[in-house]
């Protein structure tokens, strides 16, 4: 369609939090194509296919540690033993000799025959001959091959955002190339003539963009590759010619600011004027309502609020988990923790509050990271994450159980 759509379920407060998610993730079907990513260059990528050993791991059966190689049949207690052989890691495996001792060492493939290695200090050496204690059992000191990876064996799952871990199991299985989904692109727009970028000189009334940085890093941070672009000017031909020079190769489009209906607030027109349309015109949420989703041209459209904690909200719970939908992965999980604040509210809206987290005991509490203030900045220094507040949640109380949105995975006081 060609217009600004109207936006059914919407109240005063504007459309409930959860219905505007699930049209934000609606959007980004189906995912974006896979492509083929050098193992150096495929952190942070989004696995594109289920990937199996194609190796065992150990590829042979090697020893543990430096030390003598034998056949336990063979020995006794208190035995002397003739050397007989040595191997070091990467040469041939040889054949150990009956009722001989091999030199070993760590890592070094088992000699043919050999079933134990004995640890070199527990041995006495005296010329080319050992004398050992105990007999060994079995096994002892040895790496079986495929004990720690089996050839067939599942390894990773489609869907799954490649890590350093990964990265040392593909290089030890041999992968050069791995089959990863395409970064989606993200065109980044600020409006407002009172922004300048970080360096520039400021005037009176003016600030620096911290909006653009932040959801940049944020953003890049989720696999996306990112496409700034100057702040536009507060007028509607200019935020007409930068969406239009925006729409062109993105898959998603992200303004800040300029969504709303004030005097110099041009999204939307602009917007309608290129034949987008929006099915998300306000979200009733707290800091974060005036936001706006839908598509242009072939790129998706979210319109983001201008404080920069309603902004951080918006880009958390709705293009995050947009950005994860269109990767074909998981968007971080909430982690649920228990109040150590109060707070009075009035129902209505999704409420998202910076909170610190620490752990007390065996559970995870969550206290207030600095004063209200959508503008504030400070609060997200001492923040770990925004815990969500359901639009039908009354006052919190200490030891209420919250949902939050970290900011990152395993982030903790």
């Amino acid at each position: 369609m060609n217009a600004i759509a109207p936006a059914f379920g919407c109240t005063a407060e504007g459309m409930p939090f959860a219905e505007a998610l699930d049209r934000v993730l609606s959007l980004a079907s189906p995912p974006l194509v896979h492509e083929s990513a050098t193992l150096a260059a495929c952190v942070g990528r989004i696995l594109a296919v289920d990937i199996c050993a194609r190796l065992d791991l150990p590829g042979f059966n090697q020893s543990a540690m430096d030390g003598y190689a034998v056949r336990s049949d063979d020995l006794s207690p208190g035995a002397w033993l003739p050397l007989t052989g040595r191997t070091a890691a990467g040469e041939t495996p040889d054949r150990l000799a009956r009722g001989g001792a091999h030199r070993i060492l760590t890592g070094a493939p088992l000699p043919y025959g050999a079933d134990a290695v004995i640890m070199q200090e527990r041995v006495q050496k005296r010329g080319e001959m050992i004398h050992i204690g105990a007999v060994p059992p079995p096994g002892t000191n040895i790496r079986r091959r495929g004990e720690d990876i089996a050839a067939g064996q599942p390894l990773m799952r489609a869907g799954t955002r490649l890590d350093w871990q990964h990265i040392a199991v593909l290089a030890a299985q041999g992968v050069d190339d791995v089959v990863v989904r395409r970064r989606p692109v993200v065109v980044l727009l600020s409006s407002g003539r009172e922004l300048r970028a970080p360096g520039a000189g400021l005037a009176a009334g003016q600030i620096h963009d911290s909006n653009l940085p932040m959801l940049a890093a944020l953003l890049q941070a989720c696999g996306a590759e990112i496409r700034p672009m100057p702040v536009v000017a507060d007028n509607a031909t200019a935020m007409r010619d930068a969406l239009r020079a925006a729409a062109n190769g993105a898959d998603l489009v992200l303004t800040t600011a300029g969504i709303s209906v004030g005097d110099e607030d041009h999204v939307r027109c602009a917007l309608h004027d290129l034949g987008g349309d929006l099915s998300v015109l306000k979200v009733a949420m707290k800091p974060g309502k005036p936001l706006a989703a839908g598509r242009l041209g072939s790129a998706l459209f979210i319109g983001l609020p201008g404080n920069p904690q309603a902004a951080l909200a918006g880009a958390l719970a709705f293009i995050r988990p947009l950005l994860a939908r269109m990767s074909g992965s998981e968007a971080p999980a909430t982690l649920r923790v228990q109040a150590d604040f109060s707070l009075n509210r009035t129902p209505g809206r999704t409420e998202f509050v910076p909170v610190r987290l620490h752990q007390h005991g065996a559970s995870l509490r969550a206290e207030r990271a600095g004063p209200d203030g959508s503008g504030r900045l400070a609060p997200l220094l001492h923040a770990h994450g925004l815990a969500q507040i359901s639009a039908d949640t009354t006052d919190i109380a200490p030891g209420a159980l919250l949902d939050v949105l970290p900011f990152f995975p395993g982030a903790l006081a």
